[in-house]
């Protein structure tokens, strides 16, 4: 009779214990991919490129976003820029890889624009996320921000199990007040570059809030003890950072 009460107790503690337990659980995001497309464009045809730009690409991802293909999309020149880097690209984001396909089909039905074929060197880029926030916009202006390092490449996911620890609060805190539009932590679907390279890509509606983003890591590293320290900087493999600065001349999200 003890045995059958105890088995009763446990069965009801069981029942009380995993609703209270589940939502405490970390819930995986459903994954975005995004498809980035970067020209090397001479100077004198930043102009042609831009044109080009507005009158193809545009109207096609207002169109397939619309309809539910994309879930974001955007267009940008880079601000700081480098002897062989590159100037110019566009980006555009789906839950799934056919929907990113839908939106090279109908480019390349165009064919090779006047400011494409003036391009150096062109690269392309398929990147996957499963953490990110963004909010709901029209066709607006703004800028980009992308980090780069290389993680650890025996244990590559303790960059963003550091970055979710340490940094995304900050994150949250900032993307809730406006300060950015969008963020995520990105790696490489297709890898035409180390498997281990991750990256944090941000967005923000003017260039004040980039001030305001860095004033607020700062303050958040500023105030990590030895051991949180200790945790940010192995999570990745020194001096492997990498940065992009971009003005987003037309971006999108739902």
């Amino acid at each position: 009779m003890k045995t059958k009460i105890a088995g009763l107790i446990l069965c009801v503690l069981a029942v009380m214990i995993v609703p209270v337990a589940l939502p405490q659980m970390e819930k995986a995001q459903e994954p975005v991919y995004t498809f980035v497309s970067e020209f090397a464009v001479p100077r004198a045809s930043w102009a042609q490129y831009a044109e080009d730009t507005d009158k193809l690409f545009v109207p096609i991802a207002e169109k397939l976003m619309a309809d539910g293909t994309l879930v974001g999309w955007a267009t940008f020149e880079h601000v700081v820029h480098t002897p062989d880097g590159y100037t110019n690209g566009t980006s555009w984001e789906s839950h799934s890889i056919s929907g990113l396909m839908k939106v090279l089909d109908e480019v390349r039905k165009a064919g090779p624009r006047p400011g494409q074929i003036a391009a150096t060197k062109h690269q392309d880029l398929l990147m996957v996320s499963t953490t990110y926030k963004a909010s709901s916009f029209g066709n607006a202006s703004g800028y980009l921000r992308v980090v780069c390092s290389s993680a650890k490449p025996d244990k590559p996911e303790g960059y963003t199990k550091m970055l979710k620890k340490l940094l995304v609060p900050t994150f949250d805190e900032q993307f809730k007040s406006g300060v950015a539009t969008t963020y995520s932590v990105d790696e490489q679907y297709v890898n035409t570059g180390a498997p281990s390279t991750r990256c944090l890509a941000i967005t923000y509606p003017n260039a004040e809030s980039m001030d305001k983003w860095a004033a607020a890591i700062n303050s958040t590293l500023g105030k990590m003890g030895p051991a949180e320290r200790a945790e940010y900087a192995g999570a990745t493999v020194p001096d492997s950072r990498r940065d992009i600065m971009a003005h987003l001349t037309h971006y999108a999200h739902k």
